[in-house]
């Protein structure tokens, strides 16, 4: 299978990085993967929640990425490249699947990340209280994985890595618009899911 043609951005370090870096000499491709690799995994938890075939798909293109560095076209980031390339992976390993990820995958106790911090129960040792902090946990992760694909990836892209809207609509493929619906609607979900944790004051 040919490897993609890779747009480049001028100027872009990452993307000089890459050009640099030869079979003799890695450090440009290797300082890529330090730079990327986890924000790439989570990422792909994010879309395809399977820690181990998110790991399986972010090492496929870093692989495609490196085998293609020599054909580069002034066009994009590097960074929103990557993000649409795993993103791209992530849809075509669940379509491959067809089946449920596994809930608990999706916030692990070693890669929690801000969820964890939200919802842990620093204050009290009731257990009740870990019980519905995690019955809370569980409806976050459902509702999470009952949107789609692109829409899980938005609101990763918008609220845990920051990007602007253009650039994640640029890594996703979408028109402006429809990334601000996704994220509209995926936040809508999201506190009606966690409205009467919140009424209740446990979160």
């Amino acid at each position: 299978m040919t490897a993609p043609v890779l747009p480049m951005q001028s100027g872009d370090e990452d993307w000089e990085l890459l050009r640099r870096s030869t079979p003799e000499d890695t450090a440009g491709f290797q300082k890529l993967v330090e730079k990327y690799y986890a924000s790439a995994h989570a990422f792909c938890r994010q879309v395809i929640a399977d820690h181990h075939r998110a790991e399986d798909v972010v090492q496929r293109v870093f692989v495609n990425i490196y085998m293609a560095r020599d054909r580069v076209e002034d066009r994009a980031k590097f960074r929103t490249f990557l993000f649409r390339s795993l993103l791209n992976l992530c849809i075509n390993e669940v379509a491959r699947r067809n089946q449920p990820p596994s809930l608990s995958s999706i916030i692990d106790s070693e890669e929690s990340g801000p969820a964890a911090a939200l919802f842990a129960d620093r204050a009290s040792p009731d257990p009740t209280r870990g019980l519905e902090t995690a019955e809370c946990l569980e409806m976050i992760k459902r509702s999470v994985m009952m949107l789609p694909p692109k829409h899980r990836a938005a609101i990763y892209l918008r609220e845990y890595m920051e990007l602007p809207y253009g650039e994640i609509a640029e890594a996703l493929e979408a028109s402006l618009a429809e990334v601000k619906i996704w994220i509209f609607r995926g936040r809508n979900k999201m506190a009606e899911i966690l409205k009467p944790y919140l009424e209740r004051g446990e979160i």
